[in-house]
Order: C-alpha cells, then structure tokens, then sequence
C-alpha cells in the first residue's frame, strides 16, 4: 500500500515544472521529467530513487517508473544557483542576461532579456540586445520589418536573405522542380538496377512509362553514363516521346557521342520526326569545332544528312575533305641517321642496337575524304560531285545567283 502510494504521488510531481538546481535529470517512462539531486546515491541493489527538490523537499519514486537518469550539465548547474540569488527585477534580470551572455548561454539570456521586456516594455538596451531597433518610433525586430515591407526569409546557397513574394514563388518554384527532378533520378536509378535481375521486365514497363517532364534530367545523366546499350534505347525512347527542348539536349549529344552506331541512329530517328533548327546548329558546331576529330566530323555529316536541311549544305562542302596534322617519328637508320653497333664483350659487331641521330619527329598534314559528309550533300541535293570540293562550291554558288533556293531531296 505504502509503495502504490509513493508511486501515486510521484505521478502528481512529474505533471508540473520544475526547474533544475543541480545534480540530475530523472526521465520517467511515462514521459515526464524530474530534476533534483538524488539523495541515495549508494542504494544497491536500486529500489527507488530519493530526490531532494530544488524547491525544497523530497520525493521518492519506485525504481520501476523511471527509465533512466541524466545529468545536469555544470554550466546549467551553475545557472540554477545563480538566477536563484538574482531578483526578478530589471536590474536583476539583465545582470542574469549578462551572466548569460558571458558563460555561452544563448537561450537563456534570451529568456532574462525577454523578462526584461516583460517589466519594461521601452527599455532600449534589451530591445537592441534582441535583435529590435526603431522604425517609424516603434520598436520592430528585423522579421517584423521586413513583413511590413512585404518581404519573406529565404536560404539561398546557404545564406540568409529577404525577397519579395514574387522572388520567393520563383525561388520555391525551383526548389519544388529540383526536389521533383531528384525524387525520379532515384526511381529511375531503381527501376534501371532491375534490368539486371529478376524484375527485368517490370523495370523496363516503368521505364517506358515515364511521362513527367521532372524525370528527363534522370533519364539524360543515364542516357550519358549507362554503359549497357540496351538501357541506352530505352532512354533514347523515353525521351523522344517528350518533344521539349530539354529531352532534345541528351538525344542530340547521343547522336554525335554514342560509341554504338544503333544508339547514334536512333537518337537521330527522333530528331528528324521533331525537326529542331538548334539540332540542325548543334550539328554544325559540333562539325566545325576546331578541335573535332576525323570520326566526329563524319559523324556531324551523318546526322546532317539525316536533318536534311539546306542551310548547311556551305558547311558539308567546306569539310568535304579535311586536313589533319599527324606527327611521324623517324625510323632508325633513315636518311641523315647514324647507327652505331656494339656488344658486351667488346670487339667485334656480332649484336647491338640501332641509334638513330640528328633526327627529329616530323608533323605532317594528311587530306581526308569524309564519307559521311559526301553522303549528307548527296542525301541533301541529289547532285554526284564525289569530293570534288570545287565542283560543289561552284554548283553551290551558280545555285544562288540564279536566286533559287536549294531544296532537299525528299
């Protein structure tokens, strides 16, 4: 009887608050918290918990309802005993905020300060220590300001800063398709992993399912990293149901870069039913890039004649046929070298090694026919000039003086 007592007080104690002195924090399984010093420190083996109230008094609880014990950090032990030997007046209260201030309690001198204010609503110290100062003659913390501006709190690239409504829908706007675009990079990555197991089939009926704009950026970074061809057409699919700007990006890219002829094609297959002038651009770029080799040059051709577009009929002429420096390294014992034989042991010229001297690598420029571009003219004109440069610059040229636009074949 005695014990159901204790315990039935005890739940009474812990439903009120009450602030720490010193010593521990006792955490009770129903939820609540009491703190104080536990006076039967050395009971062993623990059958209940003696705990001396920083209000005075004692309470004792059954070992069973607390579930563990905490302690009190020193500095908020050290608080305890000094806020109890400072008045609740202004004075008090802002000596206790400095106290606060110089032992790193920021949450605390909050609170003596906001005490202070509670007391003197007008005293200025411990408004500009809050964070308020004077606008019109009254007293606005920099929140407070700012809404009257009608300007809203916003984290860009990890600062703080205050924008207007229309800057902050724009920012969120971003931030809610950023967090779109990120939500289907992990379903796409997810349903990609299942192309390799068992759910090989479910995870290419997700794939080809996709509709949300939010998902090309997933489908264009795994169209560009993917390494198994296969999941390389599913993308290129995906994407050109889209017809966007955005989904025409990775498939033009593809279209050049793809290390597979079937993959290069495709892309190209959907370009040409979208029919984009900034493909037709990207091409030329690409083709016209100083840096370009031999290969992507032909390739640029390709898909040029695949777009079928006039305008860059000057374009497949001028790289018709292109030069290309090579560095050729000089054979050992060429004209001008020196060769000089010996072996180990000395006398005789039975074995040894070639030296080349007086001999430096040579760059040479070599002229390349590229098919792919003369396959784009002839798709694109008709005309059988072969890489005949002058021919085709001078059947270009008589083309518009006679003021007749080329058209493409069909």
């Amino acid at each position: 009887m005695q014990r159901f007592a204790w315990v039935f007080f005890a739940s009474l104690v812990f439903l009120t608050v009450l602030r720490p002195a010193a010593g521990d924090i006792f955490v009770l399984r129903s939820g609540g918290r009491i703190e104080g010093d536990l006076v039967n420190n050395d009971e062993k083996p623990r059958t209940s918990y003696v705990i001396s109230l920083p209000g005075g008094g004692q309470v004792t609880l059954d070992a069973a309802v607390v579930a563990k014990v905490e302690s009190v950090p020193k500095e908020l032990a050290e608080y305890e005993k000094v806020r109890r030997e400072h008045p609740n007046t202004v004075q008090g209260q802002l000596q206790m905020a400095d106290w606060c201030r110089d032992h790193n309690l920021a949450a605390q001198r909050k609170t003596h300060l906001e005490r202070v204010l509670q007391l003197d609503p007008d005293h200025a110290d411990a408004r500009r220590s809050l964070g308020y100062r004077k606008v019109n003659d009254q007293w606005m913390t920099l929140e407070e300001e700012m809404a009257a501006q009608g300007k809203v709190k916003r984290v860009v690239n990890g600062s703080t800063r205050w924008l207007t409504h229309q800057e902050a829908d724009v920012l969120d706007g971003i931030k809610k398709r950023h967090d779109a675009e990120q939500e289907w990079v992990g379903k796409i990555s997810r349903w990609r992993k299942w192309l390799n197991g068992t759910q090989s089939e479910q995870g290419e009926k997700n794939l080809l399912a996709i509709t949300d704009p939010m998902a090309i950026r997933g489908l264009a970074e795994k169209l560009v990293k993917d390494e198994n061809y296969k999941a390389r057409l599913i993308y290129v699919e995906v994407l050109a149901h889209f017809d966007t700007h955005q989904a025409r990006g990775p498939l033009t890219k593809c279209a050049i870069d793809d290390s597979l002829e079937e993959v290069r094609l495709t892309c190209l297959d959907a370009l040409v039913k979208q029919k984009d002038e900034m493909v037709v651009a990207y091409f030329v770029g690409r083709m016209r890039d100083k840096h370009a080799s031999n290969e992507t040059i032909n390739r640029a051709g390709v898909a040029l004649g695949r777009m079928k577009d006039p305008s860059c009929i000057p374009t497949l002429i001028q790289y018709l046929v292109t030069g290309h420096e090579e560095v050729v390294q000089p054979a050992a014992g060429g004209p001008g070298s020196m060769t000089s034989s010996f072996n180990k042991k000395g006398g005789g010229s039975g074995g040894g090694g070639g030296l080349a001297m007086n001999q430096k690598p040579q760059t040479v420029l070599r002229y390349v026919n590229n098919q792919g571009v003369l396959d784009a003219l002839v798709a694109i004109t008709g005309q059988p000039f072969g890489f005949d440069m002058r021919a085709w610059d001078t059947w270009y040229r008589n083309q518009k003086a006679k003021g007749a636009p080329v058209e493409a074949q069909k």
